[in-house]
């Protein structure tokens, strides 16, 4: 549990630095608007909040204490998870096509676990291109139903790929393909998943590349979410 806390809150604690670091080089040198200040702090405050709140459930989580009978819905969870990982997509100047299915059912479970589990496959893509040739960076996220019982969602990015030898051992803690990476966000996001009643799969695309599928019950047969 101590290693799955310090890596989530890793992410909202990094943008937490990167924000106060982009507030003090305004105020330096020269004449700063009090709106772009303001939105400044009001970023700090939001990444702080949500530090709290992936402390708060991913505790209950792992613990296994019961879940809350509550919806939770993809697309908009795809949608905020974009929103952080944004900044880092532009520097990396990673292109990104986003295909969101309307009208998707809702699954059961805690949105923020939802954020966290697509959040810990996108940073994976995101990671995963960091040696790839500019113009060679594309990241592709697809939200589809499948029949009646299962929501899907595939993250597929232009990577340096899964070694086959690897196979299912991808998810186990600390394993990576990457030179700084921890071998956690994999492991923590099949856990999530499964906790969730769903599952995570992993699939070589082509001689580069990787595609990461998500699988999810939807909530109660039939039920749509809004997006």
């Amino acid at each position: 549990m101590a290693m799955a806390l310090a890596h989530e809150i890793n992410q909202p604690l990094g943008a937490i630095v990167n924000f106060a670091g982009a507030a003090r080089r305004s105020l330096t040198g020269r004449a700063v608007r009090a709106g772009e200040l303001d939105e400044v702090l009001i970023n700090i405050g939001s990444e702080a909040a949500r530090a709290g709140d992936v402390v708060k459930s991913l505790r209950s989580f792992l613990k296994g204490a019961p879940q809350p009978s509550t919806d939770a819905c993809v697309n908009a969870a795809v949608k905020v998870v974009l929103g952080f990982a944004e900044p880092a997509m532009r520097e990396q100047c990673i292109d990104f096509r986003l295909n969101l299915a309307p009208d998707l059912p809702t699954v059961q479970g805690d949105q923020i676990i939802l954020q966290q589990i697509i959040l810990n496959l996108v940073t994976n893509a995101i990671q995963a291109m960091g040696t790839q040739p500019l113009g060679h960076r594309h990241l592709d996220i697809r939200t589809t139903r499948e029949g009646r019982s299962k929501v899907r969602v595939d993250v597929r990015d232009t990577g340096i790929g899964l070694p086959a030898e690897l196979g299912e051992r991808i998810f186990e803690p600390f394993i990576t393909t990457k030179v700084n990476g921890s071998g956690l966000g994999l492991s923590i996001a099949r856990t999530l998943a499964q906790r969730l009643g769903g599952s995570i799969e992993a699939a070589a695309e082509g001689a580069e590349g990787s595609r990461f599928t998500i699988r999810l019950p939807c909530r109660g047969g039939d039920e749509v979410a809004d997006a």
